[in-house]
C-alpha cells in the first residue's frame, strides 16, 4: 500500500479499502465518475460506508479547500453531516420495505416484503429524471441489488441504459454473480475484500477504546476480516448472540437425525410467517458459515492450522459447496413465496451428515461467574 493510498483511506474514514478508495479518488480527480457503480463484497465489509463516503466527496462543501486535490470529503460540513445522518434530499437509499408512489399500495415496511419491488424501481426512474435540489448530482444507493425482484431489476436496467446526466446509481451486492449480466455490464465494479485477521484485530484495538489485544483478536475472528461486521458485533451483543445461535444450530443439524432436522424446519417455517427478516438473517449466517468452512478447508489443505473448534469437522469441499448451494436455494425459494415448510425441509435433507467438535468457549463465556453475595 502506497502512502497516497493510505492517506486517501484515512481521509475517507474507512478501514481496509485502500484500493477501492484509490480508484474512486482517481475517477473523481479525472471527472470520470460515470453514472453507475457496483460495490460487491461480503456483508459487513464496508460497501454502505464506502457509498456514503463517495456521496460525501461529491457533495462536500469543503472538498476543494483540503489537501486531497478536491476528491476527499471533510466529513464535518453540513452536507457531509446530512448524508451521514440519512437526511440529504439528493440522496435516496432503496432497500426492502422502502417507499413507492403507487396508489393503494400498503406500507412495504409492514406488508412482509422480502424483495425490492418494481414499484420502488419505477419511483427511482421517475426521481432520476428530476433535477437535484442542491447538489450537482442526485444519487441513488440500492442496498442490496441482490434483493431486487426480477421485474424491478428489468425496470432498473432501462434507467442504466439511458441514464439521466445528473443521476448517479450505486448498487451494493453481496453476490454480483446473482445479478442480471446486463445490469452488471453497465456498472463499473469495485470488489471489496475482507482484511487479514491480524490487520483487522490491530484496527479494532486502535479504534475501540478499552479493547485489549485478546478481545480484539476474538472480535476479528468473529468478524471474519470484515471491519463493519466486527463493529456491529461489538456494539450489539444481540447480533453476536444471533450469529452464535445460528452457527450452533447448523453445526448441530449436521449431526442430527431426519426427525430432528424436520422439527427444526417446522420451527423456522413458523417463524417465517411472523418474522421473515429473522429467518433470512439466520440463512445468511449459514451461507457465510459454509463459505468460511470452505476457506478453512482450503487453508487446512495448504498445510495451515485448522481453526479452533473444529470448523472443518471432516467436511469435504464438495459437501461444503453443496450445503452452501442448498442454503442459497432455500433462501431464494422463500423469497419467491415457495411453501416455507417444503423449502426448509428440502434444505434439511441436503445438509451433509457431519460431526463437529464442540467449539472452544469464547473469552467472555470462559470467565467464571461472580460469586453470589453472602
Amino acid at each position: 500500500m502506497s502512502a497516497e493510498q493510505a492517506g486517501g483511506e484515512a481521509r475517507w474514514g474507512v478501514r481496509g479499502l485502500e484500493q477501492p478508495v484509490a480508484e474512486l479518488r482517481a475517477a473523481l480527480a479525472a471527472d470520470r465518475l460515470g453514472h453507475a457503480w457496483l460495490f460487491s463484497g461480503p456483508d459487513g465489509v464496508g460497501k454502505g460506508t464506502l457509498a456514503r463516503r463517495l456521496v460525501q466527496a461529491l457533495h462536500c462543501e469543503q472538498r476543494d479547500e483540503g489537501d486531497g486535490g478536491g476528491v476527499d470529503p471533510c466529513l464535518e460540513c453540513r452536507a457531509c453531516a446530512r448524508i451521514e445522518g440519512g437526511e440529504a434530499p439528493d440522496v435516496e437509499w432503496i432497500a426492502i420495505g422502502g417507499p413507492c408512489d403507487e396508489e393503494g399500495h400498503r406500507d412495504h415496511q409492514a406488508d412482509g416484503s422480502t424483495r425490492i419491488r418494481i414499484c420502488q424501481a419505477r419511483r427511482l426512474s421517475k426521481l432520476a429524471n428530476l433535477a437535484p435540489f442542491h447538489a450537482a448530482r442526485r444519487v441513488f444507493i440500492i442496498d442490496s441489488a441482490n434483493d431486487l425482484q426480477t421485474e424491478a431489476a428489468q425496470s432498473l436496467l432501462k434507467t442504466l441504459e439511458e441514464p439521466p446526466g445528473s443521476a448517479l446509481l450505486i448498487l451494493l451486492a453481496v453476490d454480483p454473480d446473482e445479478l442480471l449480466p446486463t445490469i452488471r455490464s453497465r456498472c463499473r465494479e469495485l470488489t471489496l475484500r475482507p482484511l487479514p485477521r491480524a490487520a483487522l484485530a490491530g484496527a479494532l484495538a486502535e479504534d475501540i477504546e478499552d479493547l485489549d489485544a485478546e478481545d480484539a483478536g476474538e472480535l476479528a475472528a468473529q468478524g471474519r476480516g470484515r471491519y463493519g461486521l466486527a463493529l456491529r458485533l461489538h456494539r450489539d451483543p444481540a447480533q453476536r448472540q444471533l450469529r452464535e445461535t445460528a452457527i450452533a444450530d447448523v453445526r448441530r443439524l449436521c449431526g442430527a437425525s431426519r426427525n430432528e432436522r424436520f422439527d427444526h424446519a417446522g420451527r423456522l417455517a413458523g417463524s417465517w410467517r411472523r418474522e421473515r427478516r429473522a429467518v433470512l438473517e439466520t440463512l445468511d449466517v449459514w451461507r457465510w458459515w459454509w463459505r468460511d468452512t470452505l476457506a478453512a478447508i482450503a487453508e487446512a489443505e495448504r498445510g495451515g492450522e485448522e481453526p479452533a473448534g473444529g470448523a472443518v469437522g471432516g467436511c469435504s469441499p464438495r459437501e461444503a459447496v453443496l450445503a452452501l448451494r442448498a442454503t442459497e436455494r432455500a433462501r431464494r425459494h422463500l423469497i419467491e413465496n415457495t411453501n416455507p415448510q417444503l423449502a426448509l425441509e428440502v434444505l434439511m435433507l441436503d445438509l451433509p451428515r457431519l460431526q463437529f467438535e464442540e467449539p472452544e468457549p469464547s473469552r467472555e463465556e470462559a470467565r467464571p461467574a461472580a460469586a453470589p453475595p453472602a
